[in-house]
């Protein structure tokens, strides 16, 4: 082997070596970027999953159960509108709770809060509801503070 073609192995060697890592970035960066395409079209907004969480309240927790057992969803009973209700229906561990939803209730001038809730509300659902009192059923608006992450 002559001079000349010692000199043009090693230089195709380190072309293709060179090569090499320049296609293998291109792909990795390119799946890269098909992984966040995907994630952020799957991706599901806080207010929407809180909103879904959030119908257990009006409709199965608080909700009025009449004389022959039959569940009126979006009728809040008062009478039935405690923190141990709240605590049976939606509650967070003790210690990694505060990484998950919390909630403030609001509604006929009670209030209640989730076992982990830190007044930081992060945003405010509202659901129009009817209340169901001694007095008989009113047209009234449950307020829901959402503490997201702290």
């Amino acid at each position: 082997m002559n001079r000349k073609s010692q000199f043009d192995v090693a230089r195709k060697t380190i072309y293709w070596m060179i090569a090499g890592v320049v296609i293998t970035m291109v792909v990795l960066s390119f799946a890269y970027t098909i992984a966040i395409y995907r994630n952020a079209l799957t991706r599901v907004p806080p207010q929407l999953r809180a909103e879904l969480i959030s119908l257990r309240f009006t409709d199965n927790c608080f909700a009025w159960v009449d004389e022959q057992d039959i569940i009126h969803p979006g009728i809040v009973d008062v009478d039935i509108f405690t923190e141990e209700n709240l605590n049976k229906c939606y509650r967070t561990e003790k210690e990694k709770g505060f990484k998950e939803f919390n909630f403030r209730l609001q509604v006929a001038g009670k209030e209640l809060t989730t076992n982990n809730y830190f007044n930081q509300d992060d945003f405010t659902l509202y659901k129009e509801v009817l209340v169901k009192t001694e007095m008989g059923i009113t047209k009234d608006v449950m307020v829901i503070y959402v503490q997201e992450k702290i």
